[in-house]
């Protein structure tokens, strides 16, 4: 669920540009906006807006969140994988931005959104590109504050593998994603079916925090594990394979234990990176959206913990909780 919080003379502006944010815009169901009305509405009179709103366009007013922003810069965090474009100095919003992990601009100089800027993928049986995330995953260029690895086997071995290789493949993509500036709160969750894992959950558990442990140079970050099975609702919603975070998502055709500590491919696989518009918003486009796939993986998730809790087991930070006794910690379950 991608949201846009702006003003509406900034709206309307877009809207007259006609240029990548207004095509962003055409695929919200809603759009939240701040102005000076003591009422919370929207100018119903404006041609540019009512022309918006009878396409499709839901437009919200919300002037209490611009204010709590400015007293609480927290408070950016209340909307779920937000863009701010607010009337703030460049500088504050660059500040916010990477403190808090969410896309946050200027009204008087804003730049073209990232989230239109075209993905790539790599096919792992190429042998001219290196085998690892590092090379998979330098080009990526937006800011996040959490995300996901969702693979149901990521703690699972085949055949020539080990526990190992899991751990390998975790620290390798934690190194490239974390920010190396300290941020307000970043959060990393591995949703996995521990049923088909080499190891117990509390086995995992201190493994995983050992990596933890060992990133340096990185933010600090609240690391856990789910264990959704077969006993769940929507187990079989779980069973793509992929890297879900604020802005962009990442697939695997068949794992993301991708490659291996001598930088050799584990399998023959396309991995794909998409911001959530790189594709499916420009006029004959008729690709879906990444955002739809954002919103299916975390609502399927969801709907899973939120239905089959008792069921789920759950570790974080190294320590293991009685099953069904958690509180999830990332941002990107407040769905």
């Amino acid at each position: 669920m991608f949201t846009i919080y702006t003003t509406e003379e900034k709206l309307k502006e877009f809207c007259l540009e006609g240029d990548e944010w207004y095509d962003i815009i055409k695929n919200q169901k809603t759009i939240i906006i701040c102005n000076d009305s003591d009422e919370e509405e929207w100018d119903v009179s404006d041609t540019i807006l009512m022309n918006l709103h009878r396409a499709g366009t839901t437009i919200e007013v919300d002037n209490t969140l611009v204010a709590e922003i400015k007293e609480d810069n927290s408070k950016v965090l209340d909307l779920i994988n937000p863009a701010y474009i607010l009337d703030f100095k460049e500088d504050e919003a660059k500040k916010i931005e990477n403190k808090y992990g969410v896309l946050f601009y200027s009204t008087k100089n804003t730049p073209k959104p990232i989230l239109v800027k075209r993905g790539w993928s790599i096919d792992t049986s190429d042998n001219s590109k290196p085998n690892t995330w590092d090379y998979f995953l330098k080009g990526n260029q937006v800011k996040l504050n959490s995300f996901l690895i969702v693979d149901r086997y990521f703690f699972s071995s085949e055949a020539g593998e080990t526990i190992d290789d899991s751990l390998f493949n975790l620290k390798s993509i934690l190194n490239v994603l974390l920010p190396s500036t300290n941020m307000y709160k970043f959060t990393v969750s591995i949703i996995f079916d521990e049923s088909r894992s080499d190891l117990s959950m509390s086995e995992l558990a201190t493994k995983v925090n050992k990596i933890k442990k060992s990133i340096l140079g990185k933010t600090p970050f609240t690391l856990e594990l789910i264990s959704i099975d077969s006993n769940c609702y929507k187990y079989e919603d779980t069973h793509d394979r992929f890297i879900v975070s604020n802005y962009f998502v990442i697939n695997a055709t068949h794992k993301i234990k991708a490659f291996n500590a001598r930088n050799q491919s584990l399998c023959g696989q396309k991995l794909f990176f998409d911001y959530l518009y790189s594709n499916g918003i420009e006029e004959g486009d008729i690709s879906s959206t990444p955002e739809v796939s954002q919103d299916r993986v975390l609502k399927a998730i969801c709907d899973a913990i939120h239905t089959s809790k008792s069921e789920i087991t759950y570790a974080a930070n190294g320590q293991t909780n009685k099953k069904g006794i958690f509180s999830l910690q990332n941002e990107l379950f407040c769905y």
